[in-house]
């Protein structure tokens, strides 16, 4: 059996906005399931995928409704990421589907790295952005 780390939360990936840090903990929670779900070589892993792929929807929708409301100026680029992101992991579960079982793995890996970098990088950028010009929307780390 595989064993693989899982992502835990902490204030360097708060972007200052409770919702949305709710939103990350709660999307950090979903892919530790889907994480468990690959170390256990579980069948399990289509039901985990697919609330994965539904709970983006929503969080990336919350996200871009945050940005347009904060006239946050790289929202094109933002939501250009969350749909390659998203376009990425329907592949991932389109070639699951498809027989190639070797996908969950490769998929863990891709998503752990894109989760950090964009949430840590991407994601910081409009948490300064709205910490600057939208303030009302923002509050301090708890």
């Amino acid at each position: 059996m595989v064993t693989l780390s899982r992502i835990s939360w902490d204030t360097s990936y708060s972007v200052n906005i409770e919702v949305l840090d709710a939103q990350h903990r709660k999307l950090f929670a979903i892919v530790n399931r889907v994480i468990n779900v690959v170390e256990s070589r579980s069948s399990d892993l289509l039901p985990a995928i697919k609330e994965l792929i539904d709970y983006l929807s929503v969080h990336f929708r919350e996200e871009h409704t945050v940005m347009t409301n904060a006239n946050y100026p790289n929202l094109l680029g933002h939501r250009k990421e969350h749909l390659e992101f998203t376009e990425k992991v329907e592949a991932f579960l389109k070639g699951y589907k498809e027989g190639d079982k070797e996908l969950g793995l490769k998929m863990v890996v891709f998503m752990k790295e894109w989760i950090n970098d964009h949430t840590k990088k991407v994601d910081a950028q409009y948490g300064e952005y709205l910490l600057k010009y939208a303030p009302k929307l923002t509050q301090p780390h708890k």
